[in-house]
């Protein structure tokens, strides 16, 4: 089946490529936004798999449309689709796709946002072929974490349907970043075929000039900041294509955008004001009452994607730790450290000296101050060299300059407010990788509209070699090899360091409540003693447990009374209770609660309400 899912987005490009005249390079993000779009629906109602039939239905109803449309029409679609199919950025393309998919195919998990989140959720998605239900998602400290890049991810996934393999999730998450990256390529293939190479090559390396993350998990930083890029360049450029085209596709770049993280609707914030700036300043001499309908069409549908999300949650009751820290903030109910100061001096120190990838190149290691500079330079050179006329490069100057130090302010304020506990930020290093990473849109999407403007502009191979030489002099050689191949090095500690954590004790839970299948129980509360505190070991658990929802308490039951147990399943919302040994007086405490049973350690219990009250009934096995 997966042969049909593949053909049917390839279809789904080359269709919009016939309809607005692109090349297959400039459709590949197009296509893969409406892909996502689709299994966010489907998501919705537990039907992710249905996107086979509809695949195969799309691949019938084109052969269907290319037999029924007349017979000169038909060869003009096929040479269409042949020169497309042969042009050397499509096999580039394609070739990449594959490579990368070949090469992170053994990848396992090992970054900790991945575990906390990014791949437990998508875990879920994958065996439950959809969201969880009110109080069943796997993250609960994640819940409001919008779905964008998990969609990509479970459409790899679903080409292995029978088993979770960790490898094609990585493949689903970097071939969406690199589907918004194709379309560099359709300018080095105008220019010098000889370059696809390289070209291919810097596609790979381009991102790891800023962001260094992406290399290792699932940011969806560096997501956000290709999408980001794509809406920038689609601002500038395809009007002379079509208004539908040219607005369809910012809408549909700003709803992807928003369905990548939360922080994404402040990217779609500054991507409004660079649309309507240029607009304002640049103009757009004909059908001026239309634009403004369509620039309100491409303001409302991110909102609405947004608030389809957020209404999910309010439903289904998913919040995220930081959304919660967030409130507390503006309310004043947040007590703040008292290091502000040394913050200050961290994030001052990693802004202007620190390298952005945070290890060595062997020529230029650019600072955040560095790349924000290069970016006013570079938009200076372009127009002395006649590719922006004045007024286009003082309003695309003027924006980087001013989006740049509202978004550093933004993030320092970040830093002083939301994430002052995180005591890791007070050293430069820390902070030089939030920096990177939060501010990875700015810099890699900045980057992105710059290269456009450079590799169009000139009239030889003149601009696509500086672009080259910039990411092979600035990117992180030592990252992009890791990220793609030098993992294999490391997947063993990886596995070993997992089965260490997740003790025995934690294999028994994992068993009793049927981790790993696609029939989930909901939520369980997961009680050990209080002399068994492991945040880093329920983390690990909670992965492996997907889509089993879980969550934590540790207990010293010579303190509390049985009221305190109930409240806790209460607090927790589960419908299941799991206790490790708690010795006898953790028997006294649970006995009340089983009916005039003894309660069982380490046997999986129901939550059952009645007249008399909560009362536990264990789980028979098998």
């Amino acid at each position: 089946m997966f042969l049909v899912q593949i053909i049917f987005l390839m279809i789904l490009i080359l269709g919009i490529a016939w309809k607005f005249r692109l090349s297959f390079v400039e459709s590949v993000p197009i296509g893969t936004s409406l892909l996502v779009l689709l299994l966010y629906v489907l998501a919705f109602f537990h039907c992710l798999s249905a996107s086979d039939y509809i695949a195969i239905a799309a691949v019938a109803a084109a052969a269907v449309y290319v037999f029924r449309i007349s017979a000169e029409k038909r060869m003009q679609l096929l040479g269409f689709v042949k020169q497309e199919m042969t042009d050397g950025a499509t096999i580039t393309a394609v070739l990449i796709a594959i490579t990368v998919a070949f090469c992170v195919s053994g990848k396992v998990v090992s970054w900790w946002d991945d575990y906390n989140f990014w791949a437990t959720d998508v875990k879920s998605l994958f065996y439950l072929d959809g969201f969880a239900g009110k109080y069943a998602n796997v993250a609960p400290e994640f819940g409001d974490y919008p779905p964008g890049t998990q969609m990509m991810k479970w459409w790899f996934l679903h080409f292995s349907p029978g088993e979770f393999r960790e490898g094609l999730m990585f493949a689903g998450y970097y071939f969406m970043n690199l589907a918004f990256l194709f379309p560099l390529l359709k300018w080095i293939k105008k220019h010098n075929p000889l370059l696809l190479i390289p070209g291919g090559i810097s596609l790979w390396l381009f991102p790891a000039v800023a962001e260094a993350f992406w290399l290792d998990g699932c940011c969806a930083d560096l997501t956000m900041a290709v999408v980001y890029g794509s809406f920038l360049v689609s601002v500038v450029d395809g009007r002379e294509k079509g208004r539908l085209l040219y607005y369809g596709r910012q809408a549909l770049f700003l709803m992807i955008l928003v369905l990548c993280k939360n922080t994404g609707f402040i990217w779609v914030a500054f991507g409004l004001m660079f649309d309507y700036g240029y607009h304002i300043v640049i103009g757009c001499k004909k059908a001026k009452g239309g634009n403004r309908l369509a620039l309100f069409w491409v303001t409302l549908l991110p909102v609405l994607t947004e608030g389809s999300w957020l209404s999910f949650c309010l439903l289904n009751r998913r919040v995220a730790k930081l959304t919660g820290t967030a409130i507390q903030m503006v309310t004043g109910g947040m007590n703040l450290p008292e290091y502000q100061g040394a913050m200050v001096s961290a994030f001052m120190e990693a802004f202007v000296s620190w390298p952005l990838h945070r290890g060595k190149t062997f020529a230029v290691d650019l600072s955040p101050l560095m790349l924000y500079l290069l970016l006013l330079i570079f938009t200076i050179v372009l127009y002395r060299s006649h590719i922006l006329d004045k007024r286009k490069a003082c309003y695309i100057g003027s924006f980087l300059a001013i989006s740049g130090i509202l978004f550093y302010t933004f993030n320092l304020i970040s830093h002083l407010t939301i994430f002052a506990v995180e005591t890791q930020y007070l050293e430069p290093f820390g902070m030089v990788s939030s920096i990177e990473r939060y501010g990875a849109p700015f810099m890699i999407g900045g980057l992105y509209l710059l290269a456009y403007f450079t590799m169009q502009g000139s009239r030889s191979i003149k601009g696509v070699v500086i672009c080259l030489l910039f990411v092979f002099l600035t990117t992180d050689y030592a990252g992009a090899y890791r990220g793609i191949w030098g993992y294999h090095d490391t997947i063993e500690e990886t596995l070993a360091q997992r089965n260490e954590v997740v003790d025995e004790a934690a294999e028994e839970f994992l068993a009793s409540v049927g981790a790993g299948t696609s029939e989930s129980i909901g939520r369980v509360l997961y009680l050990r003693d209080i002399s068994d505190i492991s945040w880093v070991r329920n983390t690990y658990v909670g992965f492996e447990a997907a889509p089993v929802s879980v969550m934590y308490g540790n207990i010293d039951a010579k303190q509390l009374e049985s009221r305190d147990i109930i409240n806790a399943i209460e607090d927790a919302h589960a419908e299941y209770l799991y206790v490790n040994e708690l010795g006898e007086a953790g028997e006294a405490l649970l006995n009340p609660l089983t009916d005039g049973e003894d309660f069982a350690y380490g046997c999986l219990y129901q939550v059952e309400e009645g007249a008399e009250g909560m009362k536990l009934r264990k789980v028979q096995k098998g």
